[in-house]
């Protein structure tokens, strides 16, 4: 299949950054639509040296993305803040820091994905759409001039039908909504670090499961069939247990209730129920119904 070639320069000017030390370049590119397009090459070149007034620091963050790039509160460095998505969100085809600026030399640029893996089929998108955005952090105030920079994208672009890319779509557009903050994974107290277990799915691996205990008669459960009319010898304390495995628990606790008379009761014992279980007792002579000829029931 023939791969499209995309070669797009950016240049400002001048760029006066806010109170806050930031300031935000984008270009828009447009492409194909009803296409799905397979990423097989990006590439970043700086042209010309910044100039800043003399600021002592400079730092640019470049994203080639689907969908427009929104700043969050998160920090750069300590001191600047407003930096833009992560690496490795969905959205993100390409990011490229810029920093160890100096007015006499190029700046140092870190690419993800980097040149071994973007030199083969990486990303894929459905956007007819690509935008080049840099998020520039400095002083307040400052003045930054002579940004010049040139992006390569190499894409392979197929047609798909209107169903897939509608939800391709969908999908791009949601996962580029942007966060103001975000917190991911857990700390460890070092002293707690042996025998730490994370089995939630918040950290990964399985939730753990609460089992009934084997050592006595009446903690094992056997569900009834709607259809048995076998007598239960305590319909009361199988209850009990219902309403334990029904209960909320927080993510990182196992399934099931914890009642105090039962012990750990898990959740599959909700399974298989008995009709009189779930809406009450069942009568012990039920009123027998009289059809007439026609089928309708002749009231008593």
């Amino acid at each position: 299949m023939p791969v499209h070639e995309i070669r797009e320069t950016l240049e400002i000017k001048t760029l006066e950054l806010n109170n806050a030390g930031f300031g935000i370049i984008q270009k828009q590119v447009n492409l194909q639509s009803s296409q799905r397009h397979n990423v097989h090459h990006l590439d970043i070149f700086q042209d010309a040296i910044p100039g800043t007034d003399g600021l002592p620091e400079l730092f640019i963050e470049w994203f080639v993305s689907p969908f427009p790039i929104i700043y969050s509160t998160m920090n750069l460095t300590p001191t600047l803040g407003n930096r833009g998505a992560m690496a490795g969100q969905d959205s993100i085809l390409m990011k490229a820091i810029c920093d160890k600026y100096s007015p006499t030399e190029f700046m140092r640029i870190q690419t993800f994905p980097n040149q071994f893996l973007g030199a083969q089929p990486t990303f894929t998108f459905s956007s007819p759409m690509l935008y080049l955005t840099g998020f520039v952090h400095g002083e307040a105030g400052a003045i930054v001039s002579n940004i010049a920079f040139s992006f390569y994208v190499a894409t392979n672009s197929t047609k798909i039908g209107a169903t897939p890319y509608g939800l391709a779509l969908i999908r791009e557009r949601s996962v580029a909504q942007g966060m103001n903050l975000m917190q991911q994974g857990r700390t460890i107290e070092p002293s707690r670090n042996v025998g730490q277990i994370f089995p939630m799915w918040k950290y990964g691996g399985v939730r753990p499961e609460r089992m009934l205990r084997g050592n006595a008669l009446a903690d094992f459960f056997l569900p009834y069939s709607s259809t048995d009319s076998e007598k239960m010898l305590n319909t009361t304390n199988i209850r009990t247990y219902l309403k334990a495995a029904r209960s909320m628990n927080p993510f990182d606790s196992a399934f099931g209730g914890d009642d105090a008379a039962k012990g750990a009761v898990p959740d599959w014992v909700r399974f298989d129920l008995n009709r009189g279980l779930v809406a009450g007792p069942i009568r012990a002579n039920p009123i027998p119904l009289l059809h007439l000829d026609n089928g309708n029931v002749k009231m008593v």
